[in-house]
């Protein structure tokens, strides 16, 4: 056997090419199974929807741009509050002022068109200016007083102004005109009537100016409100207004001021940015009955959808649904409440559902196409793997059952050498082993023939040694009284059960030693007991005890059967 295996090891070792170990290859070509079978796994669960990387990215990005969109309406929002806090503290004083130059309180001017524009006078340079500070589609202060009050339908008094073609967010270069106050203040002025301009602001438009136009304000920092959007009369815009109220010495509201921020406006103003979906939109709305009502921006790609901001809401799983009332459209998106000022308001973001279904086909078939290119690329690894690495295992097997192969060429595997290697060592540990057994066995024969001799030897002396123990035994006999011996007889059945337990193993030749052990009594317990077993017999000491029970025996053994 040891010189096969050499045979086979010097074969095999012919070859210098060790190249990668057992463990290596086998690691490689595992690895790149897992690696299928994984992706194989990943493209299943994908195909049945469990994992959907698509709807993950989509919300995203709508969560992050209903964030973006909600942190930059309430900075714009309260960025114009702020103006327009400022504004109505520069309103009072013009008014106050005024009042004081034409001798009359504020309830005098109803019906006083002179002192109404007097007042309007002042008023417009304050409105005007604060129009161009603050990012607004318009400007105004409205108050509480009228030049006929005569009429049927309420109205009040004061200086709108509006920009004219809007077509960009930025509005330094857009015309100012009038919408609402004396024609003569656009002449003066040197600008335009709106094409609906009227005299004086109808009541009832905007029902939150007017709960706040007779409202105790309190503190006017804390008093502003956005309006619901509202249709303007005569107009085809639909606006809300960020309105703050302009209050006298006494702290009574006498107006309102504030911002005009249209449909149009908010959605030049405010534009998401998101280059993978760039259909995607915000809205500011506010709940109707039974819908929301609002209005919607574009983004920076230039998309804007064409319909107005009203809408039906339908919760989802993952997302709300949202169909606009006009044209019955379908989005998807998300909404957050928020409060701004005095009014609670919704900040949706939108993307069309057709789009979503576009991205969503459009993404499955890339990540398909990927995830295809690379299962058939893990498979052909594995293929080559299998062909590299594993094969030449295979070969070295049948190699070694004597399959394929010569000894000049045999499969270059390293671990097959180390087998080889440590089966050698193996087989010259066991003929070591297997020759020192022998040995051994050798040895054993030996001490067992001589152990039989010595056994035989001691076989003829027990003999003889019973045939002297049997002389003694009858010469003994005729040195005992046979009164004494009946004695010793009669007492044995006088024994206890320890006793008996005692007497049997003096009778078998044990020591005091072996019978304390056997019995696990104490040494004190035994001499008890050998005392009474004495006297019971009538003997002084154990030598006379033996000497009785070997008569006993004797006796005993000679009685016919």
């Amino acid at each position: 056997m040891t010189l096969h295996l050499k045979k086979i090891k010097a074969a095999l070792m012919g070859s210098q090419l060790r190249s990668l170990s057992m463990r290596r290859r086998l690691i490689i070509y595992l690895t790149s199974i897992l690696l299928f079978f994984a992706l194989l796994l990943f493209m299943l669960l994908f195909l049945f929807g469990l994992i959907d990387p698509v709807n993950s990215k989509i919300d995203m990005n709508l969560t992050s741009q209903l964030e973006n969109s909600v942190n930059d309406i309430e900075r714009q929002t309260n960025g114009q509050a702020a103006y327009a806090v400022a504004m109505s503290r520069q309103l009072t004083a013009a008014i106050r002022d005024d009042l004081t130059a034409s001798g009359i309180t504020f309830d005098e001017l109803r019906n006083d068109p002179d002192a109404l524009m007097s007042i309007q006078r002042s008023l417009y340079d304050i409105v005007s200016d604060g129009m161009l500070r603050v990012p607004c589609s318009g400007a105004f202060c409205i108050l509480n007083t009228t030049v006929n009050d005569t009429l049927p339908d309420k109205s009040y008094q004061g200086v709108y102004l509006k920009f004219a073609n809007l077509y960009a967010e930025n509005t330094l270069q857009n015309d100012i005109c009038l919408f609402r106050g004396f024609s003569s203040i656009a002449r003066e002025n040197n600008i335009n009537l709106y094409s609906t301009w009227q005299l004086e602001a109808q009541a009832g438009v905007f029902p939150e100016l007017d709960a706040l136009m007779t409202e105790d304000c309190g503190r006017i920092s804390e008093a502003y409100l956005l309006t619901p959007v509202y249709q303007l009369p005569d107009s085809w815009e639909t606006v809300r207004l960020l309105c703050i109220p302009v209050v006298d010495a006494r702290g009574a509201t006498i107006g309102i001021c504030g911002f005009e921020i249209s449909s149009l406006y908010f959605k030049l103003s405010y534009k998401v940015v998101e280059p993978e979906q760039s259909h995607i939109f915000c809205a500011l709305l506010d709940r109707d009955t039974d819908s929301y009502v609002g209005q919607i921006s574009g983004n920076q790609s230039g998309y804007f959808p064409s319909m107005n901001g009203a809408f039906s809401v339908e919760p989802d799983q993952e997302w709300t649904i949202f169909r606009s009332k006009d044209e019955n459209v379908e989005f998807i998106g998300k909404m957050q409440d928020v409060t701004l000022g005095k009014s609670d308001h919704v900040v949706a973001v939108m993307l069309p559902a057709e789009d979503y279904q576009a991205l969503v086909k459009t993404a499955q078939r890339k990540i398909a196409v990927v995830l295809f290119a690379l299962a058939a690329a893990i498979l052909l690894v594995s293929l080559w793997g299998s062909k590299k690495y594993v094969a030449p295992i295979l070969e070295a097997l049948d190699w070694i059952k004597g399959r394929t192969g010569t000894e000049a060429e045999h499969p270059n595997v390293l671990e097959i050498g180390d087998l080889f290697d440590f089966l050698e060592q193996q087989d010259q540990k066991y003929e070591t082993a297997l020759d020192a057994l022998y040995q051994e066995k050798l040895e054993i024969k030996s001490r067992l023939d001589r152990l039989q001799n010595e056994l035989m030897q001691v076989n003829r002396e027990y003999e003889s040694a019973q045939e002297d123990i049997s002389r003694l035994s009858y010469s003994r006999t005729q040195e005992i009284d046979p009164a004494d011996f009946q004695f010793f007889l009669d007492g044995i059945s006088k024994f206890t059960p320890t006793e008996d337990k005692i007497f049997a193993l003096y009778l078998d030749g044990k020591s005091a030693k072996e019978i304390i052990a056997i019995l696990g009594i104490s040494e004190n317990t035994l001499k008890f007991h050998n005392k009474n077993i004495y006297n019971k017999l009538g003997v002084s000491s154990r030598k006379q005890l033996l000497r009785y029970a070997t008569l006993m025996k004797k006796q005993e053994e000679e009685k016919p059967s």
